[in-house]
């Protein structure tokens, strides 16, 4: 028997590396299958997943050898890939193994390690990487089971309350800023360009300080006119940058354009037109879309995500209390997951438990239909009702699998089950016999309704 796949994950983040090194390292929608093909070759990884947002950069690898010789392939290949010197990585990329990586997900997809704890667009981007990666053939069953609890573990975060509590805590930073440029912002125009999820969010916070003029640019109008309806003001296209700029007196840019969009000839020509007006503009996005050089031009003052970050010191606090609070359940999560999938016993004893009842279950409606005492109507019914019956009574055997399964204790559950059942015994191979051409293989065995509820 082969050894398991050693999980790793290998990234960096706002917490170790500015957005300079971090929009670098990003990695581009529409080169997503190649990377995921190359990242699988450089590191003989049987399965693999790239998370890259604006705040983090993320390679979660399934592969042979020990944990410490697949992050080096990892680390060698977003050295290579990107033509980044390995030494301008040493400090700013962390590793995680086995349940620190599964871990570390579950906190990225509940938004825990987020710079802004409870965005929302974290989870949307979790899913979509597995999604991606999927779809490209380079993620499998294990990546799977890991994305999945951890998407449902996001909801479960997010629904317990207190999360969202403290979302607005880099939006509350940018309107903090804004004010130290205008006193009042009353009567001032904003200009967003792009219609990301951390763009709405600090754009409500300007609303809620008084800004009233809004004016929303995106490259597909369509997405301007969503955005502009649902947060109320105007909309246009993103090549109408210029004309717009002259007359704002906030610029948000939230796009995923891999360049600047905004530039110092657009700076220039906007500054001859304001007439010494000051002009706020914050880049939020990664990488990012506006010239650091535009901060020389007089009036004009720039900020990105990570000044941003600096500036919500009582946001990071909120973010530690949670942290404190979600950790250690997901850390047991984490544990029992890992558990789970390292011990298929229980699984598998749970599925041959359904097909024993299917089989059983079956036998007696062949039976019933050879008697030929009920029609095709009513053997329905009765099918239906030992359906029901095998649910209830196989309920609390699986439950408890599955629960010894994530205690790490599934050889017992495993051996107790099989005397309980006599799973093994010719008794079991004689009962089901009659059923055994209808009843489901392991793999399609159907279980009752109350076992496929996501715990």
């Amino acid at each position: 028997m082969s050894a398991a796949p050693a999980l790793v994950v290998v990234g960096l983040s706002h917490r170790t590396a500015p957005v300079a090194l971090r929009e670098r390292l990003a990695f581009r929608e529409e080169d997503l299958v190649e990377a995921l093909a190359a990242l699988r070759q450089s590191a003989g990884a049987a399965e693999a997943t790239i998370l890259s947002t604006c705040n983090r950069v993320e390679l979660y690898v399934a592969a042979p050898g020990s944990p410490a010789e697949v992050s080096l392939r990892v680390r060698a290949f977003l050295s290579e890939y990107h033509g980044v010197a390995a030494t301008e990585l040493v400090h700013a990329l962390y590793e995680r193994h086995a349940a620190e990586a599964v871990r570390h997900l579950f906190e990225v997809a509940a938004s825990i390690d987020s710079q802004i704890l409870g965005e929302t667009e974290i989870q949307a981007q979790t899913k979509e990487a597995y999604r991606a990666a999927a779809a490209a053939g380079a993620a499998g069953p294990l990546l799977r089971r890991l994305f999945e609890r951890a998407l449902f573990l996001a909801k479960e975060v997010r629904a317990s309350g207190g999360i969202g509590a403290v979302q607005a805590s880099i939006s509350s930073a940018a309107v903090q800023l804004a004010r130290k440029i205008f006193d009042d912002l009353k009567g001032h125009r904003v200009l967003v360009a792009g219609t990301g999820e951390m763009a709405r969010g600090i754009l409500r916070a300007l609303r809620s300080a008084g800004v009233a003029d809004v004016v929303v640019l995106s490259r597909t109008l369509e997405r301007a006119e969503a955005f502009a309806q649902a947060e109320g003001g105007r909309c246009g296209k993103l090549e109408d940058l210029d004309a717009h700029l002259a007359a704002s007196d906030i610029v948000l840019v939230s796009t995923a354009a891999p360049h600047y969009i905004l530039r110092t000839e657009h700076m220039e020509r906007a500054h001859a037109a304001r007439h010494g007006r000051p002009l706020f503009v914050i880049d939020i996005s990664v990488p990012r879309n506006v010239d650091p050089a535009i901060h020389k031009i007089a009036d004009t003052f720039l900020y990105d995500i990570d000044d941003l970050e600096e500036v919500a010191d009582e946001g990071r606090r909120q973010r530690e209390e949670v942290a404190r609070h979600w950790t250690p359940r997901l850390s047991q999560e984490a544990q029992a997951l890992l558990n789970e999938m390292r011990d298929p016993g229980p699984g598998e004893t749970a599925r041959d438990l359904v097909r024993m009842g299917d089989g059983l279950r079956e036998a007696e409606i062949e039976r019933l239909r050879s008697a030929g005492q009920l029609d095709e109507a009513a053997l329905r019914q009765v099918e239906q009702a030992l359906q029901r019956m095998q649910g209830k009574l196989l309920h609390g055997a699986l439950a408890a699998l599955r629960e010894a399964a994530r205690a790490g204790d599934g050889a017992a559950a495993v051996q107790w089950a099989n005397r309980f059942f006599r799973l093994s015994s010719e008794d079991s191979a004689s009962a089901t016999a009659g059923g055994e051409k209808a009843a489901s293989t392991p793999e399609q065995a159907p279980q009752p309704a109350a076992e496929r509820a996501p715990r």
